[in-house]
């Protein structure tokens, strides 16, 4: 499984998956084959060799990373030795901490779980800058550079592996269960009121164990998703009102949002035990045929073809996120952040970051398809991959529902030093919508109004912090008016402002 959830702070200033430009065309930088500008890199760097630790929560894509990525690099370079450990984000996350404190960090790792902004990150010295390391720039994924995401201070950090045209509120379903309880596989709900009902009457056809859906609960950062998705498909633009550049979690949207998920609780299709279960657990759980709908990302059939995949057999299939009224609104993503870094601790640099590079290759890409993960940056090359005909059917409906939207740090570089200062607030959305799902007598519309003004003061507390630290930054690089809410925000965007 892909733990893509975005951390508290960076939420706070992408508004809950948020972001700007376009997917640019899939190509190799400086029109190079992406052999020939692997062949550069690899000279430009000069001999690699050493031992490389590398730590990610990659579940599904394990096979690729041990027996092409690393076993290619390996074959290429054989003075190389790389040793890689997968673990859930939360443990990821606690295993950092601990290997930060103890200096055993890994020489690249990914930083699902961490609390931190990747700004913050850097700013605590986490991570070494690759780009004089290795051709990053003329590397196929150059042009999906961004700074503020991928460069700080100028120097690039990290590149996107996965695409940003993606959501985690995607509904799988069991299609065996449909068709058993007469409801076509092939037919998305349109409307949340077609979903609610299509949920009732799928918890009444079939059996007393099995529920219209799950919606696992134990873990905020899922419901803060959920939630942020919900209320984008109400008409909100997440978090932040680009037109405004306020915070917008006690607007109509979010309201709505909460509303809708309590509507769900309220008719008894939610599958009792999701408080307890994490989003793992729910997979499992619907694995199992105990749910018929699951509302997560485009790794959910990754996840299963590799732990269950007697599911996929039986026959998955996805519809599109269903939006309050027939009048489609779109679901909103940043550009495709770094997942990988180099640690400064690393005692191999180089060697880390030329075996990072290999993932930008356009042939790992289009194997990074067939793992069915998020989908690859090069997101031509999911068509004619292995991948399962439900996971190309969802990245087409991802392409129709999904748009870029701004990001703060793309257009104002100070912005980066504001998220880096930013304190978390709590309760959160995500711990919010966690009460309220587990039966607590929580008001929330009070709750979120009251998260709201705590998070604009902490950002004009940390406004002022940045402006004394020197950085060139107001609240005004939250506001987008010349967003489109139907168009993708571009690098042109900005320079529109």
């Amino acid at each position: 499984m892909t733990d893509q959830r975005i951390s508290r702070r960076r939420l706070l200033g992408l508004s809950g998956a948020l972001g700007a430009s376009a997917l640019l065309p899939a190509c190799t930088g400086g029109g190079q084959s992406s052999e020939a500008s692997q062949a550069a890199t690899a000279a430009a760097s000069g001999p690699v060799s050493g031992a490389v630790t590398w730590w990610d929560q990659y579940r599904p894509l394990t096979k690729l990373f041990t027996e092409d990525v690393f076993a290619g690099y390996m074959k290429q370079h054989t003075a190389v030795k790389v040793t890689r450990r997968e673990m859930p984000a939360p443990d990821l996350a606690q295993a950092l901490q601990i290997g930060r404190r103890s200096k055993q960090l890994p020489d690249v790792h990914s930083i699902a779980g961490l609390e931190a902004a990747p700004a913050a990150l850097v700013s605590e010295g986490w991570f070494s800058p690759i780009g004089d390391l290795v051709d990053v720039e003329n590397s196929p994924v150059g042009p999906y550079l961004y700074d503020g995401i991928h460069r700080f201070d100028g120097k690039v950090y990290t590149f996107p592996v996965f695409t940003g045209r993606w959501h985690d509120a995607i509904p799988w379903t069991n299609t065996a269960l449909l068709k058993s309880a007469g409801v076509d596989p092939a037919t998305s709900p349109a409307t949340w009121d077609e979903f609610r009902a299509t949920a009732r009457t799928l918890t009444e056809k079939t059996p007393d164990d099995v529920f219209g859906l799950v919606v696992p609960g134990k873990e905020a950062p899922y419901l803060d998703a959920l939630v942020n998705r919900l209320a984008m498909t109400a008409g909100g633009s997440g978090g932040v009102d680009w037109k405004t550049g306020e915070y917008a979690y006690g607007s109509q949207p979010y309201l709505d949002a909460f509303e809708y998920l309590v509507s769900l609780k309220t008719d008894k299709v939610v599958h009792p035990a999701s408080p307890s279960m994490g989003p793992r657990d729910a997979r499992a759980r619907w694995a199992a045929g105990q749910a018929v709908v699951y509302m997560w990302g485009p790794w959910f059939i990754g996840g299963l073809n590799v732990e269950e995949p007697e599911a996929v057999q039986r026959g998955v299939g996805v519809w599109h996120v269903p939006t309050p009224e027939t009048t489609r609104n779109l679901v909103y993503s940043s550009p495709a952040s770094g997942p990988f870094w180099v640690s400064s601790a690393s005692k191999n640099p180089k060697t880390a970051a030329d075996l990072m590079l290999r993932l930008a290759t356009e042939e790992v890409q289009s194997k990074l398809a067939s793992t069915m993960d998020v989908p690859p940056v090069l997101l031509d090359r999911v068509k004619g991959s292995k991948a399962h005909p439900t996971y190309q059917q969802n990245v087409a409906f991802m392409e129709q529902d999904v748009r870029i939207a701004p990001v703060p740090e793309v257009g104002t570089p100070g912005v980066a030093k504001v998220l880096a200062t930013m304190r978390d607030i709590h309760p959160n959305v995500g711990e919010i919508a966690q009460s309220v799902l587990s039966g607590s007598d929580v008001d929330y519309k009070s709750a979120l109004s009251n998260y709201a003004g705590k998070v604009t003061a902490e950002r004009e507390r940390a406004l002022k912090a940045a402006s004394k630290g020197g950085a060139e930054v107001d609240v005004n690089a939250w506001v987008f008016a010349n967003w489109d809410p139907k168009q993708d925000y571009t690098q042109k965007s900005y320079d529109g402002r």
